[in-house]
C-alpha cells in the first residue's frame, strides 16, 4: 500500500522506531540524493526474527537444589529410626544391679549378685562380665590366692532376658577405708563388628581393720637408758591373712638393742595370721635427746609386696606412741618375779616376788625421798602382801617405802642407792574374767638447786601383770560306764583281753583358750579300738608314736569340755597281781587369749585301779 502523500517523515520516523521488528542495523537513509519517490508511504513486511528466551541453570543453583533434597531425605530417615527404633542397641538399654553388703570387717567374705538385663528389642552377643577388686583382694575359696578381676563371658542374650551371677571375695583394708566396685559389661551386637560398654560401680565401706596394731610403752623415759616397746598385732578377720608385715619407723636418737622376732631392716615378717591369732614383739633400745624433747614411734601392719619383702603393698592400720624425755632425778626400777618388763604374766595363786631398786642421779643432794607401789586389781590377795624396809598401807593397798621406814631416803647423796623387796599373792579361785593386776609407782623428793631453792620433783611408772588362766585335766577310766560297750574280764585276766572307756576331763578358769589339745601316749601293751566319743574326728590316734590326741579347740573362761575314747588292755602272766598302766599321764596345751601366753596343764595316769566305776572294788583292779 502506497504511503499517504500527507503523511510526515516525523510521523513515518515514529512508527518505525517503534515496529516490533524493527531492525537495528539497518543503514541510516541517505538523505542528500534520493528523490523523494524512493521513499516507501506504507511498512513493509519484514522478516520474523525469532529469539531464544531459555537462560542456562548456574552451577550454585543446581547445588543448592541437591543439597536440599539430600538433607530432606536424611532427616527422613533420622526421624523414621529415631521414632520406630525397631533394630537400635543402645547401652541405656542394659541394667547392671548389684546386689551385697554396705558395710564388712576387713579380711572377711563380700557376696554379691550381679544381674544384668537386656532391654534393647535385639539380642547382645558376647557379653562379657568384670568387676575389678583393689589391691590385696583375695579369692574365697582360697584366701592365698591373690583376686585382681572377676571376668565371665555371658554369651548371648536375647531381647528382655537377664542373668544373675554369684561372686564372692575377701576384702581388706583400713577401717574407715570406702571401697569402689568397678563393674564392666563389654558386649557386642548381630551383624556388626562394634564393641559396646556398659559400666557401672559398687560402694562397699571396711568397719574395721583386718589387722590391727597396739603400742604399750612409758609415757617418759630418761635419756639414755633402755625403753622398751611392747607392740600387739592382731587378727580381726575372719579368714586367714597371709604375708603380714609390721613396719617400724623409729624417732631420731633411738637405737634398737634387741627385738622378740627377728627383723629384716625395719620390718618383722609375721607370716600367716590365723582369725585371732595375736603376736607380740617387744623392742627393746636406748633414747637419747634432751629434757622436754618429744619422740614419736610408728607402726604400721599391712600385707608385703610379692617383689620386695621389705614393702607394704598394703597398709591396714598405723599406731603411734609418743614418748617424752624426761631428766632423771632419782632412778627407779621395778623388778616383778626377775623380770623389768612394764607387762608380765603370773599363775593364779602364785607367789610374786617383788623388787624395787632407787639411785640418785643428780649432782645434788635429795631429801624427804619416798617410793610408794599402789597396788590394784580383783586378784590381789591383800593379806598376802610381805613388805622388807617398808609398810604396807592396806587402806588403799599401797606399798611405801620413806624417810621413816629407811632413814637413807631422808637425805640421798647424789649417786646413792637403796633397794626395797616386797611380795604378794593372787586370788586362785573366784569368778576372775581377764583379771589383771596394775602396779603405778609413784617417786617424789626434793632437790636443791643451784640457787639453793627447794625443788620438788616427781615421776610415774606403771606395770601391768596378767594372771594366767588355770587349767586342770582330770582323767580316769570306766568299765561299767560311758558311752561304749567294754567286753572282757572285770578285773583283767592275763592273755584275755578287756576294754576300757577312758575319760579327759578339762575345766577353763579365768580367761578364754584358743586351741586347747589334750594328748597321751599308750602303753606297748594297750589297743586303740577307734571308738570315741565325741565322734566328730576331734579325737585321732597315730599309730607310729601311738598318740592319741583330742583337739579340744576353744573353751571359754569357766567352761568344761570332755572326751572320750575306747582302749583294749591284754595283760601278761607276769602283770598277774599288778594294776598295769593303760594310758600314759596326758598333757594339755593352748593359747590364752587374754594374757597371749602358751598355757599347759597334766592329768594323771590312768591304770586298772578305776575307782570312778560304779562296779569298782579292790579286788577287781590287779590282773587276774
Amino acid at each position: 500500500m502506497p504511503p499517504e502523500e500527507d503523511e510526515s517523515s516525523l510521523e513515518r520516523a515514529r512508527k518505525k522506531l517503534y515496529a516490533p521488528q524493527m531492525d537495528i542495523e539497518a543503514p541510516r537513509p541517505d538523505f542528500r540524493g534520493r528523490d523523494a519517490r524512493d521513499l516507501p508511504h506504507a511498512w513493509e513486511d519484514a522478516p520474523e526474527v525469532i529469539r531464544d528466551t531459555h537462560r542456562p541453570m548456574r552451577f550454585a543453583t543446581k547445588f543448592f537444589i541437591f543439597a536440599l533434597v539430600f538433607f530432606i531425605v536424611a532427616a527422613g530417615a533420622a526421624a523414621y529410626l529415631f521414632l520406630s527404633g525397631s533394630r537400635s542397641v543402645s547401652a541405656d538399654n542394659i541394667a547392671i544391679a548389684l546386689q551385697g553388703p554396705t558395710s564388712v570387717a576387713g579380711g572377711d567374705t563380700v557376696p554379691l549378685s550381679v544381674t544384668v538385663t537386656n532391654r534393647n528389642p535385639v539380642a547382645v552377643t558376647n557379653a562379657i562380665l568384670t568387676i575389678d577388686f583393689p589391691e590385696g583382694t583375695r579369692s574365697a575359696d582360697n584366701v592365698l590366692t591373690p583376686l585382681p578381676r572377676y571376668s565371665e563371658n555371658l554369651g548371648a542374650l536375647a531381647p528382655g532376658a537377664s542373668v544373675t551371677r554369684s561372686v564372692k571375695a575377701v576384702i581388706f583394708g583400713k577401717g574407715g577405708d570406702q571401697v569402689a566396685l568397678p563393674v564392666t559389661l563389654s558386649y557386642g551386637a548381630q551383624n556388626s563388628n562394634a564393641t559396646f560398654i556398659k559400666q557401672s560401680s559398687y560402694s562397699l565401706a571396711i568397719s574395721t581393720a583386718p589387722i590391727s596394731v597396739s603400742v604399750a610403752t612409758l609415757s617418759e623415759a630418761v635419756s639414755g637408758k633402755p625403753i622398751t616397746l611392747n607392740v600387739t598385732v592382731r587378727s580381726n578377720a575372719t579368714t586367714p591373712v597371709s604375708g603380714v608385715l609390721l613396719q617400724a619407723a623409729y624417732p631420731f636418737g633411738f637405737s634398737v638393742s634387741s627385738t622378740s622376732i627377728a627383723p629384716e631392716g625395719n620390718t618383722f615378717p609375721l607370716g600367716t595370721l590365723q582369725p585371732g591369732d595375736t603376736k607380740e614383739i617387744k623392742i627393746t633400745g636406748m633414747l637419747a635427746g634432751g629434757q622436754g624433747d618429744t619422740r614419736i614411734f610408728r607402726f604400721t601392719v599391712g600385707t608385703g609386696s610379692p617383689t620386695n619383702a621389705q614393702a607394704l603393698s598394703l597398709a591396714y592400720m598405723t599406731q603411734d606412741a609418743t614418748v617424752k624425755i624426761a631428766a632423771p632425778f632419782l632412778a627407779t626400777t621395778l623388778t616383778l618375779n626377775g623380770s623389768t618388763s612394764t607387762q608380765s604374766t603370773a599363775s593364779a595363786g602364785a607367789p610374786i616376788q617383788g623388787r624395787v631398786s632407787w639411785k640418785n642421779a643428780l649432782s645434788t643432794a635429795i631429801t624427804n625421798a619416798s617410793i610408794e607401789i599402789a597396788l590394784s586389781g580383783a586378784a590381789l590377795d591383800p593379806g598376802s602382801v610381805r613388805v622388807d624396809r617398808g609398810f604396807f598401807r592396806s587402806a588403799d593397798n599401797t606399798i611405801v617405802f620413806n624417810g621413816q621406814t629407811d632413814p637413807s631416803l631422808s637425805s640421798l647423796s647424789p649417786g646413792e642407792s637403796g633397794i626395797g623387796s616386797f611380795s604378794f599373792s593372787t586370788l586362785s579361785e573366784g569368778n576372775l574374767r581377764n583379771p589383771t593386776l596394775t602396779l603405778t609407782t609413784s617417786v617424789a623428793g626434793t632437790r636443791v638447786g643451784e640457787s639453793s631453792v627447794p625443788e620438788s620433783v616427781s615421776s610415774t611408772m606403771v606395770s601391768t601383770i596378767r594372771l594366767v588362766t588355770a587349767l586342770t585335766l582330770d582323767s580316769y577310766g570306766l568299765y561299767t560306764a560311758g558311752p561304749f560297750l567294754n567286753m572282757g574280764p572285770f578285773p583283767p585276766v592275763a592273755n584275755s583281753e578287756t576294754t576300757y572307756t577312758i575319760v579327759w576331763n578339762v575345766k577353763n578358769s579365768a580367761n578364754a583358750l584358743a586351741g586347747a589339745s589334750v594328748s597321751a601316749t599308750l602303753p606297748p601293751y594297750v589297743r586303740f579300738t577307734g571308738a570315741t566319743s565325741p565322734a566328730d574326728g576331734s579325737v585321732s590316734y597315730n599309730p607310729s608314736s601311738r598318740t592319741v590326741t583330742w583337739s579340744a579347740g576353744d573353751i571359754a573362761a569357766g567352761a568344761s569340755a570332755q572326751a572320750m575314747f575306747q582302749i583294749g588292755f591284754t595283760p601278761s602272766v607276769n602283770q598277774r597281781g599288778g594294776s598295769p598302766v593303760l594310758v600314759n599321764a596326758p598333757t594339755i596345751t593352748g593359747v590364752d587369749r587374754f594374757a597371749q601366753v602358751t598355757v599347759t596343764g597334766q592329768g594323771s595316769v590312768v591304770t586298772t585301779q578305776m575307782d570312778r566305776d560304779p562296779a569298782y572294788r579292790p579286788d577287781t583292779s590287779d590282773v587276774q
